[in-house]
């Protein structure tokens, strides 16, 4: 069921504004959180701009009695959440981060996840609301000149991940982000895969492939993976390619595509690139929805979805608003 957080606490418009950062943003907050303070871990795809969105929340005047922290997915090692938590291992994309929250039960050493995907249908996260912020485009990506089409069907993209390495339709060299990783899951349910083929790497020079690198790609022209079009904007060593959704396997239902520009990830209404089209999340425990400081900042009327500095930094990380921003879609 779907439910719109209501802000638990009103916001004026001298709240709005916010203060000019100066600087280069951290990878990973600059001072150890405090234990009342908003933390979360999770998903690659959002990791910047939900790093962005707390440093403008903690710039603003007055300063918010609760700050708003991210941990990167990347980093790897151990990290501290917070003032007084137990040291865990780094989340390393949206299940890993999402099975954090879940393993801190009520403690709130964790109190958000970031997720680039949907809820899964198994109920095992149904007392954890999904609230959307945004929304990206995944589709492949290749190196910079590449032997791969610029436009591949959903069909074909089925045959290669779901292919056995030295079949025919292992025509490339099919990578995969690690477990864990949201894109992954989503690019795998887009296509119709279940379970990869032979064909399908996770790994690349002995180690798993991450999310949005662009290290397996780069200099190898039978290379292709999957890739968000937001989070490839600038990097000028790859380029996305086209998905044509009307080939499918059998069976599968249609996607939800949009038309983006690989220049800022916006949506166009020609050109660009088509690719599958998917929400942005930030994963709270549904107990949390009502909680001001929870709804203050992830709320409908609230930080994220109404202030226009926060809207700039999720268009300029190369996502899109969504309509929906502040729903919970579990």
């Amino acid at each position: 069921m779907r439910s719109t957080l209501k802000s638990a606490a009103v916001l004026v418009a001298g709240a709005a504004a916010v203060a000019v950062l100066a600087g280069t943003a951290q990878a990973d907050p600059s001072v150890t959180p405090a234990a009342g303070d908003l933390v979360g871990v999770g998903s690659d795809t959002t990791q910047d701009v939900a790093q962005k969105l707390g440093d403008l929340y903690n710039a603003k005047t007055p300063t918010p009695a609760a700050k708003v922290y991210s941990w990167h997915a990347t980093g790897g090692g151990t990290i501290t959440p917070k003032a007084g938590a137990p040291t865990i291992t780094r989340p390393n994309g949206s299940s890993a981060g999402i099975s954090a929250l879940i393993a801190d039960g009520t403690a709130h050493n964790i109190d958000y996840a970031r997720s680039s995907r949907t809820p899964k249908a198994d109920g095992s996260e149904a007392n954890y609301a999904f609230i959307e912020f945004g929304r990206d485009t995944v589709t492949f990506a290749t190196a910079a000149t590449s032997n791969v089409p610029t436009t591949l069907t959903t069909l074909a993209l089925n045959k290669l991940y779901s292919s056995a390495a030295g079949s025919p339709d292992c025509a490339y060299t099919a990578y995969l982000p690690q477990a864990g990783s949201g894109t992954r899951s989503f690019f795998l349910a887009s296509i119709g895969v279940t379970t990869p083929g032979t064909c399908a790497k996770d790994t690349f020079g002995g180690n798993p492939v991450q999310e949005h690198s662009a290290a397996p790609l780069v200099g190898d022209p039978n290379a292709i993976a999957p890739f968000s079009v937001g989070r490839a904007v600038g990097v000028t060593t790859i380029k996305v390619g086209s998905v044509d959704d009307s080939v499918r396997p059998v069976g599968l239902p249609a996607n939800v595509t949009a038309r983006v520009s690989p220049i800022d990830g916006q949506a166009v209404t020609t050109g660009g690139v088509v690719a599958y089209d998917r929400p942005l999340f930030n994963v709270i425990r549904k107990a949390d929805k009502t909680v001001a400081k929870f709804s203050s900042f992830f709320g409908s009327l609230g930080y994220i979805c109404t202030n226009a500095a926060a809207k700039n930094a999720v268009k300029t990380a190369g996502f899109r608003l969504s309509s929906n921003c502040g729903v919970d879609r579990n």
